[in-house]
Order: structure tokens, then C-alpha cells, then sequence
């Protein structure tokens, strides 16, 4: 019943990890923080340490912190980016392969007419 979903989510996850890809393997990606107004740049090692990289969603979005806008650093952009697609891969599997709860099913209408 949730087919779909779950196929949007994998799909979804493979093109975040096309990202890091480019971005570890292929050329590289434009890193507006660079020396001299910017430069394309191979990512060598990116941050996958959750401390750091859910932190950025635990600062408060009002004030001077800056919440999710103030991440500098594209090694952190991009170690995201693992995080997210390793986390749609694994609901999309999830999704097909349960049913929904019993609660859904009776709340949600399943017809695509």
C-alpha cells in the first residue's frame, strides 16, 4: 500500500548519494567559502559524526545562531547528505515492505481515483 513511497524515498536517497559522489569522487563541488571568492573542490573527508551534524538542528532559529543557515562548512554539507539518503534508503525499504497500521489504514483514503 505504500509502494510508491517507499520507491520515491529510495529514488530520493540515490540522488543524495549522487552528491557525494560528485562531490568525493567526480570532479568535485564549488565551495563558496574558499580563498579568493570560492573554488571547485574535491571533498577528501567529510563529517558524518551525528553530534555535529544534528546539532545544526538543535540551534535555535531565532537570535544570532543561525539554525540550519549556519553551517560553514561543506564537509558538513555533504556528510548530511550521507546521513540523509542512508535515512531515505532505509524507510523506502521500509515502506515497501510493511503494510500500514491499522490506524492508517481505516484513517487515509487508499483509492487512487
Amino acid at each position: 500500500m505504500t509502494t510508491i513511497l517507499g520507491i520515491h524515498l529510495i529514488l530520493l536517497g540515490i540522488g543524495s548519494f549522487l552528491l557525494v559522489f560528485k562531490a568525493f569522487y567526480f570532479g568535485g563541488i564549488y565551495d563558496t567559502w574558499a580563498p579568493g571568492g570560492g573554488d571547485v573542490r574535491k571533498i577528501t573527508n567529510f563529517t558524518l559524526s551525528p553530534s555535529i551534524l544534528f546539532g545544526y538542528l538543535l540551534k535555535s532559529p531565532f537570535g544570532g545562531e543561525g539554525w540550519i543557515v549556519s553551517v560553514d562548512d561543506l564537509e558538513d554539507i555533504i556528510g548530511g547528505h550521507v546521513w540523509l539518503a542512508s535515512i531515505c534508503i532505509l524507510g523506502g525499504i521500509w515502506h515497501i515492505l510493511t503494510k500500514p497500521f491499522a490506524w492508517a489504514r481505516r484513517a487515509l483514503v487508499w483509492s487512487g481515483e
